[in-house]
């Protein structure tokens, strides 16, 4: 793999987690309320998986900096996001589609779909090509410009692609109906 695209990647994926990280730390006064509305530990453990999550989040983005820890990174980044989709799947199949998904710390209050899944094991897989050998080469000042750039571009669509890919359900009118808006064009006739 080109050193280009792997550092790409890398530093996506360590923004990505440190991202998460940051936001769960910061919204800690709703972290553990999503941990327990999961339903997957038991009570007392809801708890320790909240500290734990953000914890292994910040873990893998500091691994996922340096070339020496990347492979470790990669691992770790794959392995949550597989932790992650089969929490959200669990819980799509249990029809628990409106619970909020946590993502970033609970502040999109999005709920799950079987998109967030499917993106989570793409990504999953996507963290795993950091394991394939990188060419060597020594990247110049432009490149790692571009690189940045990439970053910093993804970081700011990557809330509109969770939108995207969340579970809303419509908006209720009376007797629990949909509400169905219809725009009429008139003129103003003179």
């Amino acid at each position: 793999m080109d050193p280009l695209i792997s550092l790409t990647i890398a530093l996506a994926f360590a923004t990505l987690f440190g991202g998460s990280a940051v936001h769960q730390i910061l919204g800690w006064h709703e972290w553990p309320g999503v941990v327990r509305n999961y339903r997957l530990v038991p009570e007392t453990l809801a708890p320790v998986v909240a500290v734990a999550v953000p914890i292994l989040e910040a873990v893998t983005a500091a691994a996922l900096l340096w070339s020496s820890s990347r492979a470790l990174g990669a691992m770790g980044a794959a392995g949550l996001l597989v932790v992650f989709a089969r929490a959200l799947w669990i819980n799509i199949r249990r029809g628990r589609t409106q619970i909020d998904c946590g993502c970033f710390g609970s502040r999109l209050r999005s709920g799950l779909s079987r998109g967030m899944v499917l993106r989570n094991l793409l990504l999953a897989a996507l963290a795993l090509s950091l394991l394939l050998p990188v060419t060597p080469r020594t990247l110049p000042l432009f490149e790692l410009a571009v690189s940045l750039t990439i970053v910093a571009t993804l970081a700011f669509l990557y809330p509109v692609l969770s939108l995207l890919l969340e579970s809303r359900p419509p908006p209720e009118g009376r007797a629990g109906l949909p509400i169905v808006r219809s725009f009429a064009v008139t003129r103003d006739i003179r």
